[in-house]
């Protein structure tokens, strides 16, 4: 997740400019017990595998400071696409005479194929870090999601992104992979209905004060750190809304839903959209808000919660086959 792009910094920064914040009005704060149910466990261990093998098989993967580990990790990802059954298309992008690519994998809809469902997660990392939740877990996420939805009759397309280039210094010029992939996207007069954007979603604490803020949001927020946000610009509230409430009815995770006018949101893969006129979402945990290993050497696998990110997985993926009309 590019550097203080946050979505609680968001928050913090329209209300401190007396802006506006609207939050869905259903959550859940409370986290769900007992053990995993087996398709939970599965998930999980699918999203071991390749969190593992992209923050400690690969490690910090960014085009200033090894086009190499870049390379590797788009045939990782082009390799577990294979594996499911899919044959992913390349959206090259040219970094000082290296091409990398975003890596796209299309799921084709029946009765309204025009209609696109985009869901996008960045593979790239600051330099430095392995980046287990940023964003290796978003990563892992989709690629779950393609091997669970690939034989899922869906009246609408779903087309799965994998970004290069979200970090510094790429975070909105022109070879930010979400940017050139939003950019063609209009150009080609693409009905994109809603881009999800996964960016860190492994990170979870269940102790108080676990969840930290800026001062002027203590009050209005939990502080434990167990819940995933949804977020996006106060333009599409009701999407938000009702994404949030669609999640909700998949899944008893907990989840904050959070629209703002801060021009700050324009920040992330999420924004490239935004910017182009596409409905667009955030999901996160909160990243340096919960977890400590933010952009840090120490942004290992070891320190994800699994199990939770399971929970909370499998409840977007019902999501986005619902959004989809499967």
């Amino acid at each position: 997740m590019a550097n203080r792009q946050h979505v609680l910094t968001l928050v913090a920064v329209c209300l401190l400019s007396t802006a506006c914040i609207h939050r869905s009005s259903v959550t859940r704060h409370e986290s769900p017990a007992g053990a995993l149910s087996r398709s939970q466990a599965s998930l999980r261990d699918d999203l071991a595998r390749d969190v593992d093998a992209l923050a400690a098989g690969i490690g910090p993967r960014h085009a200033g400071q090894s086009i190499a580990a870049v390379l590797e990790a788009e045939r990782w990802i082009v390799e577990r696409l294979r594996d499911a059954g899919l044959e992913p298309e390349r959206d090259e992008i040219d970094v000082a005479g290296t091409i990398v690519a975003n890596v796209v994998a299309i799921l084709p809809g029946t009765t309204r194929p025009d209609e696109v469902v985009l869901v996008g997660a960045h593979y790239d990392t600051v330099i430095g870090s392995p980046g287990a939740d940023d964003n290796a877990s978003g990563v892992a996420l989709l690629l779950a999601m393609a091997a669970r939805l690939v034989e899922t009759p869906m009246e609408r397309t779903v087309r799965i992104v994998f970004f290069v280039n979200e970090e510094d210094p790429f975070t909105g010029g022109m070879q930010m992979g979400s940017r050139v992939h939003a950019d063609r996207s209009r150009e080609r007069g693409d009905d994109i209905v809603l881009m999800l954007n996964v960016d860190s979603v492994g990170y979870y604490k269940h102790d108080k004060g676990s969840q930290k803020y800026p001062r002027i949001l203590r009050a209005l927020f939990p502080s434990r750190g167990n819940f995933v946000v949804f977020a996006t610009d106060k333009a599409h509230r009701r999407v938000l809304d009702r994404v949030v409430a669609l999640y909700q009815e998949q899944c008893r995770f907990p989840t904050i839903g959070v629209a703002t006018d801060s021009g700050q949101i324009n920040r992330g893969d999420h924004a490239s959209f935004l910017w182009r006129g596409y409905p667009a979402l955030a999901i996160s945990d909160t990243s340096e808000f919960r977890n400590p290993n933010y952009h840090r050497s120490t942004d290992e696998p070891a320190t994800l919660d699994l199990d939770a990110m399971a929970r909370m997985g499998e409840g977007f993926v019902g999501t986005v086959r619902a959004l989809a009309g499967g």
